[in-house]
C-alpha cells in the first residue's frame, strides 16, 4: 500500500511543476493545504518561513519573470508522506538570458494535500542573478 501512496505523492509534485511551469497559480493554491508552509534554504539566506499565501504570492512573482519553464526531476526518494527530489529548472529569464539552476527539495503531504515544501537553494547562482535582475 505504501507504494501507491507514495506514487500518487510523486503524481502531486508533478501536477505541481505542471502548474507552476504553466504560471497556473490558482490550480497550484488548491494543491496546498490551508495550513501550508515554504522554507527556503540554507538558513544563511535569512528567508523567512512564508504560510499559503506569502508562499503563492513569492511563487507568482517568480514565475512571472521567467518563461519556457522546464523542470528536469533527476532523482526522487519517496516515504509514505513525503517526496524528496533533486531537479533543474531552466528558463528564459525577462531580460532575455538563459537560466539553469539545480534544487533539492522535500515536499510533505496531509490528505491529497502539499502541507510543506523545503527547498535547498543554489544560492551562489542566485544571489548573483538577483543581483543583475
Amino acid at each position: 500500500m505504501s507504494s501507491n501512496i507514495s506514487s500518487s505523492n510523486r503524481d502531486l509534485v508533478l501536477a505541481m511543476w505542471k502548474n507552476m511551469e504553466e504560471h497556473n497559480i490558482p490550480a497550484l493554491t488548491k494543491m496546498m493545504t490551508d495550513d501550508f508552509k515554504l522554507t527556503i534554504l540554507p538558513a544563511s539566506l535569512g528567508i523567512p518561513v512564508h504560510n499559503k499565501e506569502q508562499a503563492v504570492k513569492l511563487l507568482s512573482s517568480i514565475f512571472e519573470k521567467r518563461s519556457n519553464i522546464q523542470t528536469i526531476h533527476n532523482e526522487w526518494v519517496e516515504s509514505e508522506d513525503s517526496v524528496a527530489v533533486q531537479f533543474t529548472v531552466t528558463a528564459t529569464l525577462a531580460n532575455g538570458s538563459p537560466y539553469k539552476s539545480d534544487y533539492m527539495a522535500i515536499y510533505r503531504f496531509k490528505d491529497g494535500k502539499m502541507v510543506h515544501m523545503k527547498e535547498f537553494l543554489d544560492s551562489k547562482y542566485l544571489s548573483e542573478l538577483h543581483s543583475q535582475e
